[in-house]
């Protein structure tokens, strides 16, 4: 049987496992294609291979370690024969090299294989302690073999072993019996027009039953999905709702004659990691307040963000941004920190961040530079 060399990487989507099932969570595997050159797309069944994660641990292709802070070392753990009658016969594609431009890397396709809280592997989590899914086979992906997709005689496939260098990175995560999770907010925006200046009024309101403080501008700190290789973005633009808004961070411009897009919000900085921090909590003059049923409304002044635009009918969408958050007042906050951060008791990394999104269009005709009128659909 012939071998097709492929690259291989392991991650995961969250850095948190959550117990409660809320917050989904998935061991991922980039798998990507080396330099064979067949043009035909391989077909890749994941049953009883290092993708089908209880067979692979049960079978010596994945060892899940529990981390031990005493000894700051990873402690292999015995999973036995772990019951994968449930695991789905899925299967996915991977493309030919052939042809294929820029960076391997773009090229990775993504499994995701979840993890459900009541599973028997999830059994073997503690809330509080950190784990480590890692391959420790070396080049195997497991003994099934793998097929060429034939589009001109699909009867006809031919099979093939996969072989992989090595298989890089690590499924880290951290375990916890639920989350915090944020209020719903419901947020509506408006076009103002007048003879000197166009504004967006954002008008933002906490439905929930408690007052909640949000950090509108500078490094975020909340859980941010992840891919196979993802970089993870320093998103510090400042949000809409901020003192000092910014249009051109968060507003995408369509043009309603074609629905095409005209112009995005700019894209956040890619960071290789966070950069250390004597103090990671925000500082209360980066924090607004949002109460429960109070409308919080920003006008923000589009007039230069429009000038620019060539005569003709352009829609205003909000891009959604998440924000950290905590529960509180920062005017209280004040009264008790001296340093001007939030209060340690209250801050909190591992937790899903406050969305800001609006599914209001906001319709203008714009004339020579000018906005000349104005709805919201």
């Amino acid at each position: 049987m012939a071998s097709l060399k492929v690259w291989t990487v392991i991650s995961r989507n969250y850095r948190v496992f959550d117990q409660s099932g809320r917050l989904p969570f998935t061991i991922i595997f980039g798998i990507c294609r080396r330099d064979d050159t067949d043009p035909r797309p391989l077909r890749i069944h994941t049953k009883g291979t290092i993708f089908d994660v209880p067979y692979a641990l049960s079978n010596d292709l994945l060892q899940l370690r529990e981390y031990n802070p005493r000894t700051k070392q990873y402690v292999r753990l015995d999973v036995g024969e772990l019951d994968n009658i449930d695991s789905p016969d899925q299967y996915f594609t991977l493309l030919s090299p052939v042809g294929r431009a820029g960076n391997w890397r773009n090229w990775i396709t993504e499994y995701h294989y979840r993890v459900e809280p009541n599973s028997e592997l999830a059994s073997f989590f503690k809330a509080g302690k950190e784990y480590a899914v890692q391959n420790v086979s070396g080049w195997q992906l497991g003994p099934s073999a793998y097929d060429f997709v034939d589009k001109k005689e699909p009867r006809q496939t031919d099979r093939c072993q996969l072989i992989s260098r090595r298989v890089d990175g690590q499924a880290i995560f951290e375990v916890m019996e639920s989350l915090l999770w944020p209020p719903e907010l419901q947020t509506k925006m408006q076009l103002k027009t007048s003879d000197n200046a166009t504004w967006l009024a954002i008008s933002v309101t906490n439905m929930g039953s408690e007052p909640v403080s949000v950090q509108t501008r500078g490094r975020q700190s909340f859980l941010v999905q992840h891919g196979a290789y993802d970089v993870t973005p320093d998103d510090n633009r400042p949000r809409i709702l901020d003192e000092n808004p910014a249009p051109e961070e968060t507003i995408q411009i369509l043009d309603l004659s074609t629905n095409g897009i005209v112009q995005g919000p700019r894209s956040p900085g890619l960071c290789g990691g966070r950069l250390p921090q004597h103090d990671s909590r925000p500082e209360l003059d980066v924090l607004t307040t949002l109460r429960p049923g109070v409308p919080l409304v920003r006008d923000v002044d589009v007039s230069n963000f429009l000038s620019e635009l060539p005569d003709g009918r352009y829609g205003l969408k909000m891009e959604p941004r998440g924000m950290w958050w905590c529960l509180g007042d920062c005017e209280e906050f004040r009264k008790i920190c001296e340093d001007g951060r939030v209060p340690r008791d209250s801050f909190q990394m591992m937790i899903p961040p406050l969305m800001l999104e609006c599914d209001d269009l906001v319709e203008v005709r714009v004339e020579n530079g000018v906005a000349m009128m104005q709805s919201a659909v």
